[in-house]
């Protein structure tokens, strides 16, 4: 029969190998989180590294046309063809009025040129035109 205190040292042994293998064990899980974690973490400064190059080639680029189209919008031709289309529209705009004023004009009579027999009611007042109240202040 076992004693109490061979019981007890044996449990004390058997406490220590578990705890050698859990200890080895946790070592060993954080050795490879630790690898893990250093290979994605350089992963991640590559794939940051790589898109940093594609943002920089990107404004590079940008600039460049942005660059052109700027030179292109201030050169004297641009300005020249923006500036006579627009005069264009204000003489198309104007000569469209005059002609529209013209063709109202060619539907009345001139006021010079009344026939005095359609002068019936010559002495007939005027309508007064009406006006606005003026505003209080």
């Amino acid at each position: 029969m076992e004693t109490v205190a061979t019981r007890i040292h044996e449990t004390g042994l058997q406490l220590a190998r578990q705890r050698d293998a859990f200890l080895t064990r946790t070592r060993e899980a954080g050795e490879a989180f630790l690898g893990e974690t250093r290979d994605a973490g350089r992963q991640l400064v590559g794939a940051v590294q790589t898109e940093a190059k594609r943002w920089r080639r990107f404004a590079t680029q940008r600039t460049a046309q942005l660059r052109n189209d700027a030179q292109a919008a201030l050169s004297l031709p641009a300005f020249e063809r923006s500036l006579l289309s627009q005069v264009d529209g204000t003489l198309r705009t104007l000569d469209a009025r005059v002609r529209a004023r013209l063709a109202q004009l060619e539907g009345k009579p001139r006021k010079g040129h009344r026939k005095t027999e359609s002068r019936k009611h010559g002495s007939r007042a005027r309508k007064s035109k009406q006006t606005l109240p003026a505003l209080a202040a």
